[in-house]
């Protein structure tokens, strides 16, 4: 096994709709579960805290994903329209565009979302699942204590008064560029290097046999 770090993502222009246009033009945090399958702990979380506290600073863009099951989607819709500073839509397919102008991100700490946070340099609140595969928690866990982002647990998270607390210091924290680590996102290059020794290795085993049926 060979570290490589993570892969480096870009951001092309956002697609923005007039119901997001005026948010991504000030200051917003990016609420995102992923795909939004398993998502639905995350958006409650992050609703039962704005519903709690209605002094948080800054306006919450939440991000459904395509897997959330309507109903549910419903239901936060209707809670997120009752609150002046959340926006809620389903899907965007240039999400990876609207990290890129976010002031924070709140997320899950799937592998996709990590890699762009670290990408564009983002201060991220991290709330990782457990079930049904303990690979999110052993990430943000790790990066927690590095200090390239802040975790919560579900668990502490379901008081909205941490929660707000959360998403309140989250503009506040340092963000993960101010933590040195060398190579961390230098996974694309990391992997070209190895795959091209491979093939030169291979061509030259190639070659040598040749040369042996050869003789």
């Amino acid at each position: 096994m060979t570290y490589t770090g993570y892969l480096r993502r870009s951001a092309a222009e956002p697609q923005v709709s007039p119901e997001i246009q005026g948010i991504i033009e000030s200051e917003f945090l990016l609420v995102t579960p992923g795909g939004g399958g398993d998502g639905e702990a995350l958006i409650d979380l992050v609703l039962s805290a704005y519903e709690y506290s209605g002094g948080l600073p800054l306006a919450a863009l939440l991000v459904f994903g395509p897997f959330m099951l309507p109903e549910q989607r419903a239901i936060f819709a209707s809670r997120a329209a009752r609150l002046e500073n959340v926006h809620a839509i389903t899907f965007n397919a240039r999400l990876e565009a609207l990290m890129a102008r976010a002031t924070g991100v709140v997320a899950m700490g799937g592998y996709n979302t990590f890699c762009e946070i670290l990408s564009f340099d983002k201060r991220a609140l991290i709330v990782p699942r457990t079930a049904p595969r303990l690979e999110q928690y052993i990430r943000t866990r790790r990066a927690a204590e590095l200090g390239i982002l802040t975790m919560l647990s579900e668990q502490e998270a379901r008081d909205p008064r941490v929660m707000a607390a959360a998403l309140r210091h989250l503009t506040e924290q340092a963000p993960p560029s101010s933590v040195m680590i060398p190579g961390l996102l230098d996974g694309m290059p990391s992997v070209n290097r190895l795959v091209r020794k491979w093939l030169d290795e291979g061509r030259a085993g190639c070659f040598a046999a040749r040369e042996r049926l050869e003789a």
